[in-house]
């Protein structure tokens, strides 16, 4: 049986059986069975301070043996909250990689199912280093060769004889932001161009504006949405913006708090820091508020 492989910058698709390669045909029936099969316990790491080391746990959530292969990768930020990655070395002068100052064991690793595998991360600073913050981001990618495929159930057989099947296996991989600060950094966030309007249907608000930073470092924390001075709509997680830019315009839709529309005519939007965060340990770096349209 012949396997055809499409990659992508997070994920392949492994597709098999030769139905797949039939052209002309108009009805096709996909089986796609794993759920999100790898899983990590860091979302990003950050070196500052007398930090040197991280240790990051890999774990394999499905019910096969995997291997996975790690590495580095360059990613840019775009001001329309996406991620770029960044294959020509030529394109990423203004990015400052951390590659050459990050060590780490094992590079790959084959995890049994439902196992765990933990890879240690030790930051060696060059003597010379110039002041600044430092950021690449650190690969984790599922080897499609060692890819199963169940054998076909009864309900795909069957199928099978009106119409063409594809069995699908999804191979996600994950990249974590690391991050080495060095030297004297500051940062400051504003928001501003704010604007919330209702969606119509009364069940959502539609909230716009531009998160800035001004600095030689990122900044990472949380929004929150509350409403009429004290109500919380939402908190949205997680929320970079790394030093090749300066501002990032953001758009979300947020429910009405308990209470609904009346209970919601002005808002005001925060910025937090992360806890975590040596320099700035949760203070509030922006807030705007607005009427609701």
């Amino acid at each position: 049986m012949k396997h055809l492989q499409l990659k992508a910058p997070a994920r392949r698709l492994v597709y098999t059986g030769l139905a797949a390669l039939v052209a002309g045909l108009t009805a096709l029936t996909l089986w796609a069975p794993d759920a999100q099969a790898l899983k990590v316990t860091l979302k990003r790491a950050v070196f500052e301070g007398p930090r040197r080391t991280e240790v990051l746990t890999i774990i394999n959530n499905s019910a096969e043996e995997q291997a996975y292969r790690l590495g580095w990768r360059m990613m840019r930020m775009t001001e329309n909250q996406s991620m770029v990655a960044v294959d020509d070395p030529a394109q990423a002068a203004d990015l400052r990689p951390v590659d050459e100052m990050i060590r780490y064991a094992p590079r790959r690793i084959v995890i049994p199912p439902g196992g765990t595998q933990q890879v240690r991360l030790l930051l060696r600073k060059p003597k010379d280093l110039a002041e600044g913050e430092y950021r690449s981001h650190f690969w984790i990618q599922p080897e499609a060769e060692s890819v199963k495929f169940e054998p076909p159930s009864e309900e795909m057989a069957e199928a099978a004889k009106t119409k063409p099947v594809v069995q699908i296996k999804m191979l996600t991989g994950i990249t974590i932001p690391v991050i080495v600060r060095h030297g004297k950094l500051s940062v400051k966030s504003t928001i501003t161009d704010a604007r919330v309007a209702r969606d119509g249907g009364g069940k959502a608000m539609n909230v716009g504006f531009t998160l800035n930073r001004e600095g030689n470092r990122s900044v990472y924390g949380d929004l929150k949405f509350i409403c009429n001075g004290g109500t919380l709509a939402k908190q949205i997680k997680g929320i970079a913006v790394y030093t090749e830019i300066t501002k990032r315009f953001m758009n979300f839709s947020i429910p009405y708090p308990e209470g609904g529309v009346s209970a919601c005519s002005s808002m005001k939007i925060e910025y937090i820091a992360d806890e975590d965060d040596l320099d700035l340990q949760g203070v509030t770096l922006a807030a705007a508020e607005v009427a609701v349209q």
